[in-house]
């Protein structure tokens, strides 16, 4: 019986799907926890869970199916004879062409990569080809060296792995690398292309009767999971089951996202006529809120708009700013006595110095569930005017609670639906985005 370490490190896989699996419905509990304390509703995360834990649960089965027993991997074995302090066969390993006076001491060469060597050889061919074989005391030594010589050459679009090698090329000259540790042995081939170095690397294996390592045992770990695997192997079954997920995942995207954040009317309510309504809303700009209520173009449309922040200052010889917009559009449909609500935030960033300026603006669309935000900034505060202002720092806090609540109330109470919408959308797509 393999023990549970030996199976995970053999299937690296099962480690990532385990912790997603686990890991996610704790940081939702967390986030459950602290909606639940600032009172808002926990459909939001039901709308996440339902979202994200099926692709977990698919990235887990799909590596269970994958799964292997570990400890039967051939590792490859290298014999090669070390007599007075060189190779002893040498044509095997640098190729028949490269005759001794074409092998140089790679330790004196590259004491940096060699010094724990045991022995180690550098071979040149005129083509612009080399090859590189060194025997270390330990596998462990073998490894460091390898480490350090491929961060030194800085090699580019790698590729492989420990199994079979690494590959890439050279930043520097734009050679190409091939790259295997094998137990105490290390071998290095460089060509100017990439199936020179291929082709070098294969004669050395040939010549060596050196085999690529193994591939995973064929012996499955769940064999009852088998039949699944067998099931989407054509390539027709898994372009299906995409489609069959991205389908379902969009449909639960809009229709779920409106779900988890939807309030219904209050009961017993008669629903008011759209002009009562509006009023309602407009009424809002007479209480104590931070944010304004404005007609839209449109019929029945409208923005409710908070900017919570907006400052600028100067500290350390830099001039800063910083602006925060969080806009509510609302549109009123009276025939479905609904208010289908869509929410735009915009931050805008930029400061300016002897080093350069920079600006940052991000804007974006669709339903947010929960928000809170505070800072202070420090610096010489600048009013509208450019002048300075006897204050030191800058704060400002922001809380979506505050903003949504009193227009939830408005509509709700006045017997109507409050209906959050990804964006708002033509009559006809109204079955996808409800």
């Amino acid at each position: 019986m393999n023990s549970l370490s030996g199976i995970l490190r053999a299937n690296p896989g099962l480690i990532v799907g385990l912790a997603l699996c686990a890991g996610l419905p704790i940081v939702l509990g967390l986030v459950a926890l602290i909606m639940r304390s600032a009172g808002a509703s926990l459909r939001p995360v039901v709308f996440m869970a339902v979202l994200m834990l099926p692709l977990a649960w698919v990235f887990l089965l799909g590596h269970l199916v994958e799964a292997r027993e570990p400890g039967d991997a051939a590792e490859p074995t290298v014999t090669v004879t070390v007599r007075d302090g060189r190779f002893a066969e040498r044509e095997k390993i640098f190729g028949a062409e490269i005759g001794d006076a074409y092998v140089r001491d790679a330790k004196a060469v590259f004491p940096e990569f060699f010094a724990e060597a045991e022995v180690a050889e550098l071979g040149i061919v005129g083509t612009g080809e080399t090859v590189v074989a060194a025997q270390f005391p330990t596998a462990e030594a073998t490894q460091r060296a390898s480490k350090l010589l491929w961060q030194t050459f800085q090699i580019t679009n790698t590729s492989g792995d420990e199994t079979h090698g690494w590959r890439g090329y050279r930043r520097k000259n734009s050679d190409y690398i091939e790259l295997l540790c094998s137990g105490r042995h290390l071998f290095l081939w460089t060509a100017p292309t990439k199936d020179a170095a291929a082709s070098r690397r294969a004669a050395s294996f040939a010549a060596l009767g050196l085999t690529e390592k193994a591939g995973k045992n064929a012996t499955p770990l769940f064999p009852a999971l088998q039949p699944l695997g067998t099931l989407f192997q054509p390539t027709a079954m898994k372009a299906a089951g995409v489609l069959l997920m991205v389908a379902l995942y969009s449909l639960w995207f809009f229709k779920g996202a409106a779900w988890a954040s939807s309030v219904p009317a209050v009961p017993g309510v008669a629903p008011l006529a759209t002009a009562d309504v509006a009023a309602r809303l407009e009424s809002i700009n007479t209480l104590d809120v931070p944010f304004r209520i404005e007609r839209g173009a449109r019929p029945g449309e409208f923005f409710a708009t908070w900017r919570y922040a907006d400052a600028k200052w100067v500290d350390h010889a830099h001039a800063h700013g910083l602006r925060r917009t969080f806009r509510i559009g609302l549109a009123l449909d009276e025939s479905a006595h609904v208010v289908r609500a869509t929410d735009y935030t915009a931050a805008y960033d930029w400061s300016a110095g002897g080093d350069g300026a920079r600006i940052a603006w991000q804007a974006a669309l669709g339903i947010v569930f929960f928000q809170t935000e505070q800072r202070r900034v420090f610096g010489l505060q600048l009013d509208e005017h450019g002048r300075f202002k006897p204050e030191l720092s800058y704060s400002y806090k922001f809380n979506l609670q505050e903003m949504k609540s009193p227009l939830i109330d408005a509509v709700t109470r006045a017997g109507w639906t409050w209906r959050p919408v990804v964006w708002q959308g033509p009559v006809w797509l109204r079955w996808l985005t409800e």
